[in-house]
């Protein structure tokens, strides 16, 4: 192989290999240790579940039932 041609696939090689490359994903995911605490853990899957993040389901709940039609009235 030609020197000039040599370069050229490194600098490619190079190019394609470091160019495009970022430790961001695009989503915004942030991996999580595995090294955490047990507590540490739970505390990733227990925000569903707080009383913050039940209100609207509680609200939506509410506002069906008022809707609801009722026998006898």
């Amino acid at each position: 192989m030609r020197r000039g041609g040599w370069i050229g696939a490194v600098l490619g090689l190079w190019v394609v290999l470091i160019g495009g490359c970022s430790d961001k994903l695009e989503t915004g995911y942030k991996p999580r240790p595995l090294t955490a605490s047990p507590a540490m853990r739970r505390s990733y899957y227990a925000s569903p579940f707080t009383p913050e993040a039940k209100a609207p389901e509680l609200e939506r709940e509410q506002e069906f039932e008022a809707r609801r039609p009722r026998p006898g009235y």
